[in-house]
């Protein structure tokens, strides 16, 4: 049996997707990458907001074309958007032949080959699709912290951690798999063990992290403001190989909008998490989140976040425009604003972020960085890769000039010249 799959939306699908293809290649079927030598054509689908939703509906309508011009392929549609709307997608798309949702992975091996996997572990048979050097830890589903703007609870749930010798287990397994740089994600890795009263096992789980020698780099997503204590910013001070980046959602910088939002701290508690980041890991780069035009944001509340962007100087800084999906708190609550104004705002945000950005990307000009190199840039001779400082597909890159690299290796280089704001061109550092 022949499997294509498209994993669409976050790294957690990402994850999802590797661990449900490990479990049918571990029963005997190959991997394709083009749908068309398939015989079964999956599709993980993103359900979390209106855009996510129209591509996965027009990936899930693009393989199915594939199943028009060949009948006896078969399509698998899993995750986000048939959890969220099951009967309405079993009704509507009849040439599905099957569904998985996002809390039943393991009936992956009984929708594709009519029999369950029956491994005893089966994320150690976890099938790499990106990059090989690049992984991701899924360390928790779900999320209990209630913000009224997101539906991601009424799709996967409330918050439940992975067992942590399980994920330390999984974490070797992948470095053995040459991965190189380990992405931490949930929907709130801080949250990890929340359910079960224990504080800080987020740093517990990182220790242990750190002590695998296959993983120069480990990578924290996905933190929740609230929820970074003293000892989880100690430890990335002084840790091995948790890099000093920290990705950490404001979503907003005005008290009244943040209050009406549920995120449950205000503008001052986010001031002071930036202040006691950057005075305990030095050359911490910090990013953020934001939605603009929530159903309460005035004028004034719009100010404070720009107001807050340029006072934090936060080295990346990304945006979303609000949207009112059917079924939160917000939903229910507030009337939609006009797109206008939040078009508005959102280039107005952008616009202020990015000059921030080159900001601090024209400081590095001259430095020595250590750079993991992704995979060759279209223009030839050139390298794509990052620092510490950038996250893969997310933050800005650096073009590492030379002929001779490969995916997954780490090099010194000199950075020379910003590019576009967000990216930089360095040399290889010689000696």
């Amino acid at each position: 049996m022949k499997v294509y799959i498209e994993s669409l939306g976050c790294p957690k699908n990402t994850a999802d997707s590797e661990y449900m293809v490990g479990i049918l290649k571990a029963k005997g079927c190959t991997i394709e990458k083009d749908p068309q030598q398939a015989d079964v054509l999956m599709v993980n689908t993103c359900g979390f907001i209106e855009p996510a939703r129209e591509e996965s509906i027009d990936t899930i309508l693009e393989l199915a074309q594939f199943k028009k011009d060949d009948p006896s392929k078969r399509l698998i549609v899993c995750g986000c958007l048939y959890e969220r709307y099951r009967q309405q997608l079993k009704e509507e798309l009849p040439e599905v032949d099957g569904f998985v949702g996002v809390n039943e992975l393991d009936r992956i091996s009984d929708v594709v080959l009519d029999s369950p996997h029956n491994l005893k572990k089966p994320y150690i048979y976890r099938h790499i699709i990106g990059h090989k050097h690049i992984g991701y830890l899924k360390i928790a589903d779900g999320c209990s912290n209630g913000c009224t703007f997101c539906a991601i609870p009424l799709i996967k749930g409330g918050f439940r951690s992975r067992d942590m010798d399980e994920l330390v287990d999984e974490a070797q397994i992948l470095s053995e798999k040459g991965v190189r740089e380990l992405y931490i994600t949930a929907q709130d890795t801080t949250a990890y063990m929340f359910e079960k009263n224990k504080k800080n096992a987020l740093v517990e789980l990182l220790k242990r992290l750190d002590e695998i020698e296959g993983l120069p780099w480990i990578r924290l997503m996905y933190t929740y403001p609230s929820y970074i204590t003293d000892e989880l910013i100690e430890f990335m001070s002084t840790s091995k190989r948790v890099v000093r980046y920290i990705d950490v959602p404001f979503q907003h910088a005005s008290d009244r909008v943040l209050a009406d939002m549920g995120r449950g701290y205000t503008l001052k508690d986010m001031e002071g998490l930036i202040d006691r980041l950057r005075l305990k890991v030095k050359g911490i780069a910090i990013r953020s989140t934001f939605i603009v035009g929530f159903p309460t944001e005035e004028d004034e509340d719009f100010d404070r976040l720009l107001s807050f962007l340029d006072y934090s100087q936060l080295d990346w800084a990304g945006f979303f425009k609000y949207y009112h999906e059917e079924g939160t708190q917000a939903f229910k609550s507030f009337y939609d604003m006009d797109e206008e104004i939040k078009e508005d705002r959102l280039i107005e945000a952008q616009s202020l972020a990015l000059s921030i950005t080159e900001g601090i990307n024209e400081r590095l000009v001259g430095e020595v960085l250590e750079v993991i190199v992704d995979e060759p840039a279209e223009d030839e001779g050139y390298w794509i890769g990052r620092s510490y400082r950038s996250a893969y597909e997310i933050d800005g890159v650096i073009f590492v000039k030379s002929d001779s690299l490969k995916p997954g290796d780490f090099v010194k280089v000199r950075v020379e010249l910003v590019k576009n704001q967000t990216d930089l061109v360095a040399v290889l550092q010689s000696g």
